[in-house]
């Protein structure tokens, strides 16, 4: 309650339009690309001489080193191409997904959590006499229990069928169970 009420505050100072962790990272990135050469194609398409070299196709929102693409944000070829070919650092906001936008992390911080008033749990620790025993931490007799569920694609242990030594059948019995007739 007090981290969402402290992030709703934090946000509303937000000048921005994304995140200012994200906008640091895009700054880096713009940064990083500073010395990269960008050759337009045809419209849209975009080879980014770094290394090593990348297509970057805005229309599509996709770049070949697979960064765009993997988190929604701009990569730091994509945002070289924006940055040298549109000139304006602004317009990178509509290239980057909605999720890392601040009107995003304002909605997710709007509602409240409403308090519970602790009037309606009954007070235990006074004239209490209820006393509460150590758990029993000794091991039971007898083999243990698979604990896990086993999964579809797991192996499971098949009983190998015996063979009885009266009978001589396979079967699921032994000699002392065995309810064949014999030949005497």
């Amino acid at each position: 309650m007090i981290q969402m009420s402290r992030r709703r505050e934090e946000a509303s100072r937000w000048v921005s339009q994304i995140c200012p962790d994200m906008d640091a990272k895009l700054a880096k990135r713009i940064d990083k690309g500073r010395s990269w050469r960008v050759y337009k194609s045809k419209t849209g398409l975009y080879e980014v001489k770094s290394v090593p070299a990348v297509l970057v196709n805005l229309e599509q929102g996709t770049c070949s080193c697979g960064g765009w693409q993997y988190n929604g944000f701009l990569c730091a070829h994509a945002a070289t191409v924006l940055v040298k070919s549109c000139g304006a650092e602004g317009s990178l906001v509509g290239y980057i997904d909605p999720f890392y936008h601040v009107e995003a992390y304002r909605l997710t911080y709007q509602d409240n959590i409403h308090p519970v008033l602790a009037m309606d749990i009954p007070d235990f620790t006074e004239g209490s006499t209820r006393v509460i025993k150590a758990p029993n931490n000794r091991r039971q007799a007898g083999r243990p229990c698979v604990k896990h569920i086993r999964s579809r694609g797991e192996e499971q242990s098949f009983a190998r069928p015996m063979k009885c030594a009266r009978c001589h059948k396979l079967s699921h019995h032994n000699r002392r169970t065995c309810k064949e007739a014999t030949d005497d």
